[in-house]
């Protein structure tokens, strides 16, 4: 009898563990139900989230298991009736600090970023950033921007316009506790955008993450130009960015768009070895440059140039949207044509073809001017020359700026008197008709006509 019980034992062992080991596995996956399991639910919103406009093939490896993902959304595209300047605003969140947050919107009014001529050669105030070539836009607080035409018109709620402006802020995980970075959904952009841009361990924005964050932006604003029916092709997807920080082997120096710059063949400057530096966004909007005399380079050579002589020159182009955005932003510091204008200051040249006044004649308005005195506190003394164009079918502004050799110690002031004013008029001149000319800078290749000069802006006061 004992036989046979151990015979039926031995025949349901197999049997009795197999049921343990399905219990085991059951308890194991309800536990990680409780816990986990919404992969297949959060790649599924991901795809609809933000009226589908996501790129599902770059940010499918950002989301997570753990739980539900987090969809905050709002703008007129979701919602045409409701009221508020967003075309949309978007954030998804998957916890632990995965996420991805976008806003567009129609621009009534200026890109609500710098684009003076500084902040296009030395993003970030010299810190370093990213951009992308061939997109019109750089790597910022809010993530990767970008600033798109619809030339058929955006549905703006206070009035039509073309120009849309579209952010992209991406995280992995290596930041704050969720993925929109202690961010708000909100109407005007950035009022909730209190973090800093997403950085990597050494402090400088990751690459990979800016990358993802104007991939991104583009695919949002390409499906934001078709729903709309724009008539503006798609933008391209870009497939890498380039670090603008000059410690970085300096990738903006040496642009054949910026080779005008010449020392030796360019009128009014300090003669010698100069080195040029010039933005990376190769955007048909936009564009700047700027040169200095090289004193490493001509040390030994040439003597360190004299008092008032042109060191420095500037130049950039703004169209469109772009355009009024920087114009306004240097009227706001009072160095537009005009602005704050004296009675013993020259006249403007406003609506004066380029070309059209000789050097004498500029010579001659500038000795009957009194002397004038340039503080140490006065920034970095420069005179300014604005122009506007129509280029590419868009109204654009240049602005041209010669800045002298000048040495100052605190508190102390300069003379500068008119003979010396009027050298760096012709200056400025002179860099302006090189700048439209030159075969291979932006505003040939934007097809530039119509030039008129605005007028100059002494900025030394």
């Amino acid at each position: 009898m004992r036989g046979l019980w151990g015979r039926v034992w031995q025949r349901r062992t197999p049997l009795v563990v197999l049921m343990a080991v399905v219990g085991i596995a059951g308890a194991v996956l309800v536990t990680r139900d409780s816990g986990g399991g919404h992969l297949a639910a959060n790649r599924a919103q991901l795809r609809k989230a933000c009226d589908g406009t996501l790129p599902y093939g770059d940010l499918e490896r950002l989301v997570r298991d753990e739980r539900p993902g987090e969809l905050r959304e709002h703008g007129t595209m979701l919602a045409p009736g409701q009221e508020s300047r967003s075309l949309l605003d978007c954030s998804l969140s998957w916890g632990d600090g995965f996420g991805v947050r976008v806003h567009a919107e129609a621009l009534v009014s200026d890109v609500p970023e710098a684009v003076e001529t500084r902040d296009l050669l030395e993003p970030a105030g010299g810190r370093g950033t990213f951009v992308a070539p061939g997109t019109t836009g750089q790597y910022g607080k809010r993530g990767a921007w970008l600033v798109a035409d619809c030339l058929g018109g955006l549905g703006g709620r206070v009035r039509p316009t073309t120009d849309l402006y579209v952010t992209a802020r991406v995280t992995d995980g290596t930041e704050g506790a969720d993925g929109t970075d202690g961010t708000d959904s909100a109407d005007e952009p950035g009022e909730a955008d209190g973090a800093d841009e997403a950085t990597a361990g050494n402090g400088k924005p990751d690459r990979a993450t800016a990358l993802l964050g104007f991939r991104t932006a583009v695919h949002v604003a390409n499906a934001l130009t078709k729903a709309q029916h724009c008539g503006s092709g798609p933008l391209t997807t870009p497939t890498a960015v380039l670090d603008t920080d000059e410690t970085h082997g300096a990738p903006g120096q040496g642009l054949r768009k910026c080779e005008w710059i010449d020392g030796s063949s360019l009128p009014g400057v300090a003669s010698g070895s100069w080195t040029t530096l010039g933005d990376l966004q190769e955007s048909t909007g936009l564009s700047a440059c700027a040169g200095e005399w090289d004193a490493e380079k001509n040390a030994g050579e040439r003597p360190r140039p004299k008092q008032w002589r042109v060191t420095e020159v500037e130049a950039a182009s703004w169209s469109g949207i772009l355009g009024r955005s920087a114009y306004d932003s240097y009227e706001r510091e009072g160095h537009v044509p005009g602005w704050g204008a004296e009675d013993d200051k020259r006249p403007s040249e406003a609506g004066s073809e380029a070309g059209s006044e000789t050097d004498s004649e500029a010579d001659a308005g500038a000795d009957t001017r009194q002397e004038d005195r340039v503080s140490s506190y006065a920034g970095r003394p420069q005179l300014a020359l604005w122009a506007q164009s129509v280029c590419g079918g868009r109204t654009t502004y240049h602005r041209v700026a010669v800045l002298p050799e000048i040495r100052l110690e605190d508190g102390e002031t300069a003379v500068i008197g008119g003979k010396d004013r009027a050298r760096l008029s012709t200056a400025a001149r002179t860099v302006l008709d090189r700048y439209l000319d030159a075969d291979d800078g932006w505003p040939a290749s934007a097809k530039c006509r119509d030039t008129k000069v605005l007028g100059e802006v002494e900025q030394w006061h």
